[in-house]
């Protein structure tokens, strides 16, 4: 079984110590360093606006200073990867967010106007919303009222279900990768019986949702590690053969300076996405590949 070696580790140790972001760091100082998950809130709450929701470029396709559902859902990823609880006055206001932006809207728009007045990532420029509820990032964001069910109002809950199963219910072919990874996220908090009904129809399309092809890999593509981040993932058992193919491909693909890199890249605004966007990706990627690794004990330490 191919493994990081001691000095591969080390290298993306260093990467991360000196070039990601705060926020980055601190997830890494956590998760390797028994760092404390109040350094994550802190860092969190630099991208966090007076409304609540979060923008500033955590998610680092988007620039707009202003909140937005995809950016705050990314924060959200970040606090449950650090158990953040929700006493925490970063987690009510956010949630508070959350509500204030559904209840006129009843859904949680995936692109805003505002993104565009800044550079971004051609695939978030705003064009048009429809009023249909996304399943991205809305199934996500439900998940996370289930996280932190002190944070809902209590009328909102059953309406929630209603969107989600209805939408799942009348879905006859795969659903589409960020799609499947916020079902996912829903799945992850939900109680039964909708986490089973969740899981065993993502199981059922694992294999058309991921690209199987490591040839493939090398461009933006649905890698299956990213499905099943961990043995004791869901999905793992669908996707179990070419897990291991992508976690010997993500060893390979280590560069030399011991972080991983993004494998897409904007087309408009080059000289932002190479000063800025592409390192800020790379930092978090590494943090990310080497959680990987080291849930499924692909690092050699020593």
């Amino acid at each position: 079984m191919k493994k990081l070696s001691p000095e591969q580790y080390h290298r993306a140790c260093e990467y991360i110590k000196q070039y990601a972001r705060p926020i980055d760091q601190s997830l890494f100082e956590y998760h390797f360093e028994n760092g404390s998950n109040k350094k994550v809130v802190k860092n969190l709450e630099a991208f966090q606006n007076e409304d609540g929701g979060i923008g500033h470029g955590l998610e680092p396709d988007i620039r707009s200073s202003q909140s937005s559902p995809i950016a705050t859902s990314v924060a959200m990823q970040y606090a449950r990867e650090a158990n953040l609880s929700w006493r925490e006055p970063l987690i009510k206001s956010v949630m508070n967010y959350f509500t204030e932006i559904y209840e006129p809207n009843k859904k949680w728009p995936l692109k805003q106007v505002h993104m565009n007045t800044e550079p971004h990532a051609d695939w978030w420029h705003y064009t048009q919303e429809g009023d249909k509820f996304q399943v991205n990032p809305g199934a996500e964001i439900i998940g996370y009222y289930h996280a932190y069910p002190q944070t809902i109002p209590v009328d909102l809950l059953p309406l929630f279900h209603d969107q989600i199963f209805q939408h799942l219910e009348s879905q006859t072919s795969c659903v589409e990768y960020h799609e499947a990874l916020c079902f996912l996220r829903l799945a992850n908090e939900i109680p039964d019986p909708g986490k089973t009904m969740i899981i065993e129809f993502l199981r059922e399309w694992a294999r058309n949702i991921v690209t199987l092809d490591p040839n493939r890999w090398d461009n933006y593509s649905a890698k299956p590690i990213w499905l099943a981040p961990h043995p004791y993932s869901p999905l793992y058992n669908a996707l179990e053969d070419v897990i291991c193919l992508n976690l010997d491909y993500e060893i390979n693909q280590q560069q030399e300076d011991g972080s991983w890199v993004p494998n897409w890249e904007w087309g408009k605004y080059r000289s932002f996405w190479e000063s800025t966007a592409k390192q800020e990706w790379q930092g978090y990627l590494t943090v990310k590949t080497l959680k990987v690794l080291k849930d499924y004990e692909r690092i050699d330490y020593i």
